[in-house]
This record gives C-alpha cells, structure tokens and sequence, in this order.
C-alpha cells in the first residue's frame, strides 16, 4: 500500500513540479503574438495594409490573454527601469496601434515598421526579470 501511494505522490510532485508544463501552455499566446507582428511586417513590407492591421489586431489579442493569464502587479509609484515588463508590455501596445493607425491610413510601410517594433519589445518583455 505505501509503495503505491509513494508512487501515486511521486507522480503528482514530477507532474506539478515540472516548470516546462506550466510554462508551455502560459507562453503559447506570447509565441502567437510574435508571429502575427511578424506577418504584420512582412504584410506591410509588401504594400498590404488590410493584411498588417488585422495580424496586428491579432497580436493585440494575444498579449492581452497572455496578460490575464500570467498577470504582472503595476506600481503605484512609476520609477523607470522598476518594472520592465509593464514598460516593454506599455511600448508593445503603443506600437501597435501606431501600426495599426498607419495601415488603416493605407501607409503600409509605417505599420510594418511600427509592428516590428513591437515584437521586439514583446520579446524584450519574456527576457527582462
């Protein structure tokens, strides 16, 4: 009987200790983001301005589930440099609708830039602390 219930616990520790299985479902939603900024990009790279602003839409979706899910505490007082991820999270989502104002002004060029630099300050954003 203690050798199964050993076991049983064993399995529970392994299953809920194992960071990679937490963290793979919580960062599905930042990897989709990066890769629709990316077609975004590339969308406005070839003149397609309907195609940069709905893949930026997209990716604006993303970074919002991707914040219910692993939430981050703002604070009350704003000191530079405090809390890297809001600031590179505040940049991401100005970015974006930069991006998403120049393509639905049919400035494709501009939205393409603007998303590019949004995905790297999202990906700023899964580096910093």
């Amino acid at each position: 009987m203690k050798t199964i219930y050993y076991g049983f616990l064993v399995g529970l520790i392994s299953i809920t200790g194992n960071p990679m299985l937490v963290y793979a479902a919580e960062d599905e939603h930042a990897i989709e983001a990066e890769q629709h900024l990316e077609q975004a990009a590339e969308s406005g790279k070839k003149g397609d301005a309907k195609g940069a602003a709905a893949h930026t839409e997209e990716a604006q979706k993303h970074v919002i589930e991707e914040n219910k899910e692993k939430p981050y505490i703002p604070q009350t007082k704003q000191i530079t440099g405090e809390n890297p991820k809001a600031e590179h999270d505040k940049a991401a989502f100005e970015e974006m609708g930069k991006a998403k104002g120049h393509a639905k002004k049919g400035e494709a060029a501009e939205a393409a830039g603007h998303a590019k630099n949004a995905e790297t300050h999202l990906k700023e954003k899964e580096q910093a602390k």
